[in-house]
């Protein structure tokens, strides 16, 4: 095996992996259905006064805001601070240091989603480059690769599953450069439009929708492997008993 083929091997086991990640994400993040869930299950509603009716408002321009397809996070609704009867009209529901965080997470996760898209591009040339001669190198560069990230994977989800709180907070310190995601209750109403347990449920989902993929491929890839394997096996006895019988 050259060195072209081996580094395309090796990209594709890294990518390969990446790309299932962050298009794990993609999907987690962009699941309206979700969102309604969780409002109804963290009493969302309740908890931020926004009008009942505008709440399905807000979700579709939460979401379109981290797609890009919405200039800004000011939004705006309804609030209904004791009951249904007692409406106030449209106003901003988020302050400036939400509206500014907010920024920050979605150029965060579009910066990640352009490097998913330009990893596609690596990683189907590396393909390309591997499908015609060297199959059982992208098999490899598979199973290794999927291998690899599941377990190093699974390190990180432990420590979000067993502490929460800690490994909640080290993400936001590696990943943004200043405190604006420190929210208030008081002050915030994100906190209680997103709280605690709905990134819970949402890094759940991110876990379930990486590891199905890459657990199905560890899975495929490897039966292949060890077919292959019990196929060289098979044929180095027939030809050791070809050889003995010659002689």
């Amino acid at each position: 095996m050259n060195k072209t083929i081996k580094i395309c091997a090796v990209l594709l086991g890294m990518l390969f992996p990446v790309i299932i990640f962050i298009s794990a994400i993609e999907v987690a993040v962009f699941d309206k259905a979700f969102y309604t869930d969780q409002m109804a299950k963290n009493q969302v509603i309740k908890n931020t006064g926004i009008y009942p009716p505008d709440m399905d408002l807000v979700v579709d321009e939460m979401i379109s805001y981290l797609k890009g397809d919405r200039q800004d996070f000011d939004i705006k609704a309804r609030l209904a601070p004791e009951n249904a009867k007692n409406v106030v009209d449209r106003v901003s529901i988020f302050n400036d240091k939400e509206i500014t965080h907010m920024d920050d997470v979605r150029n965060l996760l579009l910066f990640f989603l352009g490097l998913r898209d330009a990893a596609m591009i690596l990683a189907l040339i590396s393909f390309l480059m591997l499908l015609k001669d060297h199959q059982q190198a992208i098999i490899k560069a598979l199973f290794y690769g999927s291998t690899i990230f599941i377990v190093l994977f699974l390190v990180i989800g432990a420590s979000f599953v067993f502490n929460f709180n800690d490994t909640f907070i080290l993400f936001h310190q590696l990943f943004f450069t200043n405190d604006l995601w420190i929210m208030d209750p008081s002050i915030d109403r994100l906190i209680w439009i997103v709280p605690e347990p709905f990134f819970f449920a949402m890094i759940s989902r991110m876990v379930i929708y990486t590891l199905v993929p890459l657990g199905l491929t560890t899975l495929a890839s490897g039966l292949v492997l060890f077919k292959n394997k019990e196929k060289k096996k098979m044929h180095k006895t027939k030809m050791h008993k070809t050889k003995m019988h010659e002689l």
